[in-house]
């Protein structure tokens, strides 16, 4: 399971890279999500998360942990908050962040990898809120907007090319 959240600099799959504040509520949800739809439908690629401002080494949201344990697509118990670091966001094929200011952020620290970097509820014409410190109805929300933003932006990214299915062997 490590290999999940640890970026393996060799491989030729496309990374998808997930980013939020602290790593700890809308990006680790959407990092399960996404891995579950790449999974699902057989694209291959990788998927991972992190925080423009991340408290390292965190625990996701206990309701982060539980709205996605109830919505079948659970976050991984290893998963902890890490960094967005550089050479990442690079090798990355795609970014997704949750609002404008988080864009803004990458592009001011991380200028090379703007043009890649989208707002992950961009197809619904949102920005996803930060639910740390609200009640456990607002992360359901919050959850409902990363699976929607998620499901399309797949889409799109098979349509473009940018990701691929994988062949009966298990090949891109």
């Amino acid at each position: 399971m490590d290999t999940l959240y640890t970026m393996n600099p060799s491989t030729d799959l496309p990374l998808i890279i997930v980013a939020c504040t602290g790593n700890i509520c809308r990006s680790p949800m959407a990092e399960a999500v996404l891995r579950h739809y790449v999974e699902q439908r057989g694209i291959a690629a990788q998927v991972s998360s992190c925080g423009l401002d991340a408290p390292v080494g965190r625990r996701p949201h206990k309701y982060a942990v539980q709205v996605n344990e109830a919505r079948g697509i659970p976050i991984d118990e290893s998963k902890r908050s890490q960094a967005c670091v550089s050479a990442e966001l690079k090798r990355a094929s795609v970014i997704f962040v949750m609002e404008n200011h988080h864009r803004h952020q990458i592009l001011h620290r991380h200028s090379a990898v703007g043009g890649k970097t989208f707002l992950l509820g961009h197809w619904q014409g949102l920005q996803i809120p930060d639910p740390v410190n609200d009640p456990l109805p607002v992360f359901e929300q919050v959850y409902d907007y990363i699976d929607q933003g998620s499901q399309s932006w797949l889409d799109h990214l098979l349509k473009a090319g940018l990701v691929k299915t994988k062949d009966a062997s298990g090949r891109h």
